[in-house]
């Protein structure tokens, strides 16, 4: 979202001054053909440009759920009717029911109500001020936000959830727009603001609730009464500190015009926006306070790498902002005097240079702990002696810095300055921050609604292609209701089975390869002779469970009894089970999940009835195998492995006389605790019966 260069006159209309000095509001002839502020006509209730400049109220207010707001839109669909003589005597407009009752309205026309009363024409009110449909008026109009406040007449700040208690002070001081982002400018830019209860009383104003305002948003009450003063950059961004917006680019957003910068409006780059604002600020100031922040204590990770710049504006402390240092003062009375009057320090340069590849920036500097290095700020905290500094890395294999132990702002001291030199170096700008990683899991869930994947094992293979026992997996398993398989960098492949009605077997390889999920589907007529399905056989007697699961009420000893009663799948007896001896279908809505990690202790939770022989299937049965299922199947078909998983297929066919069978895998929740990265995946197939000519 971009703005338009031709439609932004009022972003160069108007000067942004972050701190008045008088109320004479600072706008500038528009250009004929440029467009101007969208007004509200507080009598006809009718959005209006006007030809020249006019006085006008504006409102601030808590903003409610878009539907309950009055709209750009609702207004074009107001009924106005006719003039009643020559003298402005308008009727009443009308506006439909279903605007009527929106929770906004009342608020609305509360404010344009007032703003008549008091003789204003004009209001302006951004829920229905503003197209917000373009892009291009919604981007100007947030660029031009802070000089629209700052213009205006007189600011109405409507507090919705402060009633007509005794006590005002105290339901002022909980009041919720305290702790909006966009309320902050709001409060600041303009020269006059009443407060309002719900019930549009006047309860007071900015310059006689200085003292709790003060006390609520930390601003000082010479800033809030329009006094000549030049606060930080590091003492603008506590303002901010703890405020809420509905989206996360509004906390940068909100902020520019206390900061007397624009940018465009880019929404859906998250956090980059204040990133971005940050680098506006630095384009036209040199005041270091910008790099004075300091993440929480209570930080996950407190000794992690960082860029420069501040991730939010909630890590400048609010209790005693950073100020900034004048630079001569900075050089002749803090540093010389202990570095001595030869050092280099006397040239230090006063500004930086921002470039595609960071900060390039001429620090004082001296080694300290390890490998890390003290870099000196050209700030300190409102009653220290000495300034501030902070702790740089050298990134390995390159020129550059990050800053480390971004919890510690250092207060420093007359020997913290001793042996100090002036480096030149360039600081990362922003350094992604990843969680660290020491494990990772991922899941595999199975899910179908087709007969043909109604009786599922699987079976774990650590190492394919090398030599491991056959049970070093976890052996054969029942793929049952609530059953996880887990891949590992420790177990990387695996294959799932199903026996259909018909005796057909149909085998899924699944695996994990540089932490990518592939898939591989066989239906050869043979697969039978590498894989157990005895389990699949056994798995009921006249409808009986024999494996206990997580639903399962039938207990461990049950189990064990009615197994006693099942021919074992190395007996005679064994071939006369018929294939279709299965439990009765799951309902469509049953799914699967699979764990194959010998790293996640109690995932499988099922017991299952365990062949003695620990010699692989094909083994037993055939008299060949070389080693686990898996890696037989591999063996057997001539498997590419490493092909398989440098193509990392996602979506496979097979086509049988009767039907084609298709199986996809897609991604699933992820969520990272403790160091342990856990990504779930969803294993879908279908068979799809083949059109009949």
């Amino acid at each position: 979202m971009l703005i338009d260069a031709e439609k932004c006159s009022l972003v160069a209309a108007a000067f942004v001054v972050p701190c008045r000095y008088s109320f004479v509001p600072f706008v500038q002839h528009h250009p004929s053909g440029e467009r101007k502020m969208r007004l509200l006509h507080t009598k006809k209730l009718t959005l209006e440009t006007p030809t020249d400049v006019q006085p006008y109220a504006i409102l601030s207010h808590r903003w409610l759920v878009d539907y309950e707001e009055i709209s750009f839109q609702d207004l074009q669909r107001m009924q106005i009717p006719p003039s009643e003589g020559p003298h402005d005597n308008y009727a009443e407009p009308t506006f439909p029911p279903n605007v009527q009752i929106k929770k906004g309205f009342g608020k609305f026309r509360g404010a344009c109500d007032y703003a008549f009363r008091a003789g204003l024409e004009y209001i302006w009110i951004d829920t229905c001020c503003i197209d917000k449909t373009s892009s291009a008026e919604l981007s100007e109009a947030i660029n031009s936000m802070y000089a629209w406040y700052q213009d205006s007449a007189v600011c109405y700040v409507y507090l919705h959830d402060v009633g007509d208690d005794r006590n005002v002070q105290s339901g002022f001081e909980k009041a919720n727009w305290f702790r909006r982002g966009w309320t902050l400018q709001e409060l600041i830019a303009p020269d006059n603001i009443y407060f309002f209860n719900k019930d549009w009383i006047k309860i007071g104003s900015k310059a006689t609730f200085a003292p709790i305002l003060n006390k609520i948003t930390h601003i000082r009450q010479d800033i809030l009464l329009g006094n000549p003063c030049n606060p930080s950059i590091a003492e603008k961004m506590s303002w901010a500190a703890g405020r809420e917006t509905q989206k996360i680019e509004d906390r940068a957003y909100s902020l520019m015009g206390l900061f007397g910068v624009h940018m465009p409006i880019i929404y859906g780059e998250r956090e980059k926006a204040f990133r971005r604002l940050q680098l506006e600020i630095m384009k036209s100031s040199d005041d270091q306070t910008i790099f004075a922040w300091h993440d929480s204590t209570a930080h996950p990770n407190p000794i992690r790498n960082r860029g420069l710049l501040a991730s939010a504006p909630d890590l400048f402390s609010s209790d005693s902002p950073a100020v900034a240092i004048n630079h001569s003062h900075f050089i002749n009375n803090i540093l010389l005097p202990i570095v001595g009057s030869r050092s280099p320090l006397r040239d230090l340069p006063r500004g930086y240079s921002i470039l595609n590849d960071g900060i390039h920036i001429t620090l004082p500097m001296k080694k300290d702990v390890g490998d890390t290095w003290l870099a000196v700020l050209k700030c300190q905290g409102k009653n220290q002696e000495f300034p501030y500094g902070i702790s740089l890395r050298e990134r390995s294999g390159c020129d550059g810095f990050l800053r480390t132990s971004p919890t510690k702002l250092r207060e420093l001291d007359s020997a913290d300055l001793e042996g100090l030199i002036s480096r030149k170096i360039r600081i990362v700008v922003d350094h992604h921050i990843l969680p660290t990683i020491n494990r990772r899991q991922f899941f595999f869930t199975f899910q179908s609604t087709d007969p043909v994947w109604e009786n599922c094992g699987y079976y774990v293979c650590p190492k394919p292609g090398s030599p491991h026992g056959v049970g070093q997996g976890g052996g054969y398993q029942v793929l049952d209701t609530g059953t996880r398989i887990e891949l590992s960098d420790s177990v990387q492949c695996g294959c799932v089975y199903s026996l259909s009605q018909y005796g057909e077997v149909t085998v899924l390889l699944i695996g994990i390869e540089h932490h990518r999920p592939w898939i591989h589907l066989l239906t050869n007529h043979d697969l039978y002779q590498h894989v157990d399905t005895s389990l699949l056989y056994r798995r009921t007697v006249y409808g009986a469970p024999l494996v206990s699961s997580p639903t399962s009420t039938l207990s461990t000893n049950q189990a064990d009894r009615l197994s006693l009663a099942l021919p074992s799948p190395t007996s005679p007896q064994s071939d006369t089970i018929p294939p279709y001896a299965v439990s009765p279908p799951r309902s469509p809505s049953s799914s699967r999940s699979l764990s194959l990690s010998h790293t996640s202790a109690g995932t499988n939770n099922h017991r299952f009835l365990q062949r003695i022989s620990t010699a692989p299937y094909s083994q037993l049965h055939i008299g060949g195998g070389t080693g686990c299922p898996v890696c037989s199947i591999i063996q057997k078909y001539s498997i590419d492995i490493n092909d398989i998983k440098n193509r990392r297929l996602d979506l496979m066919f097979e086509t049988r006389p009767d039907k084609q069978i298709e199986v996809d895998i897609r991604k699933g929740r992820v969520s990272v605790s403790k160091g342990t990265l856990e990504v779930n995946y969803v294993i879908t197939a279908v068979s799809v019966p083949e059109p009949e000519f």
